[in-house]
């Protein structure tokens, strides 16, 4: 599987065009690596690999931020966690679907959490989080710059500042 580059500092490093159920970003920001949900896959290798080549050599931190509970963004979380340590950050009304391993009827592994979300608007170094509610109670959207993503809600731009909007399903310049 390739990485692609698609905007400044995001890449694509699991996703539907690979064969994944859904997507996953990497963003590169001045002091940390967040991976924006897992692709789907409960052993996602191709993943961690992408990963670790676009990491490697720099000292930054990686975190996950999962944009909900949903399979296809979570269920990669303990595998991650059980491979390289991963940092698994979700909102709290999503926390115990991924503490049990099952949200909106499907199942998947179940791992703790590093770090629990109480607020519904956030500020993470250059990551803004934003409590959407939707499609799970838990779900949020993050913005970096010039670019939303919004894991599996429905979005358009709502700022024109914004230029790229990522998905768990699809991904869009505007």
């Amino acid at each position: 599987m390739s990485i692609a580059r698609i905007a400044k500092g995001v890449y694509v490093v699991a996703g539907k065009m690979y064969g994944y159920p859904g997507n996953a970003y990497l963003v590169e920001t001045g002091d940390n690596f967040y991976l924006i949900d897992t692709g789907g896959r409960e052993q996602p290798t191709e993943l961690l690999r992408n990963v670790l080549e676009i990491a490697k050599e720099k000292t930054k931190s990686i975190y996950v931020i999962l944009t909900s509970c949903l399979r296809d963004a979570a269920a990669g979380a303990k595998f991650l966690v059980d491979t390289i340590d991963a940092r698994i950050i979700v909102h709290e009304n999503d926390s115990t679907g991924l503490r049990m391993g099952k949200c909106a009827g499907e199942e998947y592994p179940p791992v703790s959490p590093f770090m629990v979300l109480r607020e519904n608007r956030i500020v993470m170094g250059d990551i803004k989080i934003t409590r959407s509610g939707s499609p799970t109670r838990g779900s949020i959207i993050l913005r970096n710059n010039d670019s939303l993503f919004v894991g599996a809600s429905k979005l358009s731009p709502f700022d024109s500042r914004i230029k790229y909007i990522f998905g768990l399903y699809e991904y869009k310049r505007y």
